[in-house]
């Protein structure tokens, strides 16, 4: 009987830990801002506000890629709706070395580019599609100078439908 308690208590103290630190982990994938190409790559973030870390998943089998996912990590923020983002209202920013992992794998070299990952942390509904309200957003620098990358909504799809959209089409 005390073994049986013993475990009971045990259990409550993790339950009670786990929600404690309000973790939960996501996994959204990448559907572009005119809605018609669903991308191969897709992220999977682990939250526990108002920090996260997660994985860019490039290594979907029909992303073609063999070598290494990308790896994220990042901060929850806020985002003005009179700024000229794409990606406005609450949202994590994340470093990303994907850059790094996808360029680099092909001859073994560091890109030197930076990856800023801006995302919501729960799939696109159909209101906001239809009302052009984004969920993701990436940018990049070389020598100092930045550029929007893409943008577009979140899905719960993972990869693409088609099989034809490569995570390096949008590079």
């Amino acid at each position: 009987m005390k073994l049986k308690s013993s475990l009971t208590i045990v259990a409550i103290l993790v339950l009670g830990c786990c929600s404690a630190f309000g973790q939960k982990t996501v996994s959204l994938g990448f559907l572009s801002y005119d809605q018609k190409t669903q991308y191969c790559d897709y992220e999977v973030l682990t939250l526990t506000a108002p920090t996260a870390v997660g994985v860019h998943n490039i290594q979907a089998p029909d992303c073609s890629v063999e070598d290494q996912n990308g790896v994220m990590v990042g901060v929850q923020t806020t985002i003005p709706a009179t700024s000229t983002l794409p990606v406005t209202g609450s949202v994590y920013a994340f470093a990303d070395n994907t850059g790094d992992a996808y360029i680099g794998s092909g001859g073994g070299y560091a890109c030197g580019c930076a990856f800023l990952y801006l995302s919501k942390t729960t799939p696109s509904t159909q209101q906001q599609m239809q009302d052009g309200i984004y969920g993701w957003a990436f940018y990049y620098t070389f020598g100092g100078t930045q550029f929007l990358g893409n943008y577009g909504f979140l899905t719960k799809t993972l990869g693409s439908t088609d099989g034809k959209q490569s995570f390096g089409d949008y590079l």
